[in-house]
């Protein structure tokens, strides 16, 4: 899973208006239960464990949400459960809706968080799967900076490896999720690095992890997100939707 951050010292990218795009704090807890596929019980458990809820809307239709978690991260792919500091915010769940997709709404969504949020806090982090191109594009676009990628060593533990010219950031985004920096090879996804960390007994000769040779680099189950049954397409790791504590 790629790690990646924006501190208010950091500058916003610059990005053109579009006519009848806004987005702010939800207040509508049917409509979002709705838009977000969430019963009105779970969508109000999320706002007593913290996490407030965004909807962007063009010429008022709701068409894409995200949540922001104000303390606490868990991410149950891997085994993440932590306390957010003061100074921290975790940007989780958002998706378009079909309709609407392809048209720049997802950064422009996380910009109109950062800059609702500013005064709250310090620092915003955000992952997502490597195999969801358009969600990776979209945070850069926004002015996120990638620092390293999380994902599973051979020896099926959880760490953070930076990239060279993060490390700072790096370290402190590690110390928030409380998993080791490394520099081990990592699982190509966290979709197979989950499977054999948690079930070695399924690994075998056909798997891609633990790699076998140095020169096998691809990832056998890398495969293109596709549009979930009810049509919304998650811009982050659909399974990562799933939990209602981050």
């Amino acid at each position: 899973m790629s790690f990646a951050t924006f501190w208010t010292e950091d500058t916003l990218t610059p990005i053109a208006s579009l006519s009848g795009f806004t987005a702010g704090p939800a207040v509508d807890w049917h409509e979002l239960a709705e838009i977000n596929r969430l019963t009105h019980a779970e969508v109000i458990s999320r706002r007593i464990n913290g996490h407030r809820p965004y909807v962007a809307r063009m010429h008022g239709e709701p068409v894409a949400y995200g949540w922001l978690a104000t303390s606490k991260i868990s991410i149950g792919e891997l085994d993440i459960n932590v306390e957010l500091s003061p100074d921290d915010r975790y940007l989780w769940d958002f998706a378009t809706l079909q309709n609407w997709q392809g048209r720049g709404l997802y950064p422009r969504l996380l910009q109109s968080i950062l800059e609702q949020e500013f005064q709250n806090a310090k620092r915003f982090w955000i992952i997502h799967v490597p195999e969801n191109l358009p969600s990776g594009a979209g945070m850069s676009k926004a002015g996120f900076e990638f620092v390293g990628q999380l994902s599973y060593t051979v020896d099926g533990e959880v760490g953070l490896a930076p990239y060279a010219d993060t490390t700072e950031r790096a370290r402190i985004g590690a110390d928030l999720l409380q998993v080791p920096l490394i520099e081990s090879v990592l699982a190509p996804c966290w979709s197979c690095g989950e499977m054999v960390a948690k079930h070695p007994d399924k690994a075998d000769a056909n798997s891609c992890w633990p790699p076998k040779r140095s020169s096998e680099s691809a990832c056998c189950c890398v495969k293109e997100v596709k549009k979930s049954n009810n049509g919304i397409a998650a811009t982050s790791s659909q399974s990562h939707r799933l939990s209602s504590e981050r």
